[in-house]
């Protein structure tokens, strides 16, 4: 993807994409209590992160195999309204929501393990810096010309979602401008302190521009605590 903007770039980015939708969207937190995961993601934004607005919803998608208790998607109907299908949740209430959905379990699943009910929160967030000095420089879509990955990494932006369903886990989008190898061997241990989910050591990728100065090129990297 190129750009057209009269303007200098960024040189380069590390972009950690953990997990892509084609891998299964996100790392599995295991065996962990719905409230116990939120909390952990929680801990993470606010430790590691200047996190923008938290969204959250109900999402009662299409399961093969199951359908949704009638009862169940009154009382979430009932509790958080709805837009596009999906069951908005106000980001002043999201232990209600959480009360609500341990409420429901155990949740019945298909061969697969999916549940018919599922519980999102996402956020958009700037990285902190390990030194403390605020948040690492650079991040902003604009100082790499809104380009995008394949994997569907904004350079310049990264996110997190965390999921409930049967099954937890979260997924993390991160974008790093012009970290070295050796800015990697600080930060990447210092996020990984934060995380309930060990690092995947395959979905890291150096996006440096072109030299034409319209593009980015991108080459697989392990950072070197992950080696």
């Amino acid at each position: 993807m190129g750009h057209s903007a009269e303007m200098d770039l960024l040189a380069s980015a590390v972009a950690y994409d953990g997990l892509p939708i084609s891998g299964g969207g996100a790392h599995g937190l295991g065996r962990v209590a719905a409230r116990d995961a939120l909390n952990d993601w929680l801990q993470f934004l606010a430790t590691r992160t200047e996190s923008r607005s938290i969204r959250a919803y109900f999402d009662l998608p299409a399961t093969p195999e199951l359908t949704v208790d009638p009862g169940v998607a009154r009382t979430i109907a009932r509790e958080f309204p709805t837009s596009r299908g999906r069951f908005t949740v106000p980001s002043d209430r999201l232990d209600d929501a959480v009360a609500l959905f341990e409420s429901f379990e155990p949740l019945p699943v298909n061969r697969w393990g999916m549940a018919p009910v599922w519980l999102w929160f996402t956020a958009e967030f700037r990285l902190c810096s390990p030194s403390g000095r605020g948040p690492w420089p650079g991040q902003d879509p604009a100082c790499f010309g809104h380009f995008e990955t394949p994997g569907g990494v904004a350079l310049g932006a990264s996110s997190t979602r965390l999921i409930l369903q049967a099954k937890r886990s979260m997924g993390l989008s991160l974008s790093i401008p012009q970290a070295s190898d050796a800015d990697l061997a600080d930060v990447v241990p210092w996020i990984q302190g934060a995380l309930p989910f060990r690092l995947s050591s395959k979905h890291w990728t150096r996006w440096t521009l072109t030299k034409n100065g319209r593009a980015y090129r991108g080459r697989r990297i392990v950072p070197p605590s992950l080696r």
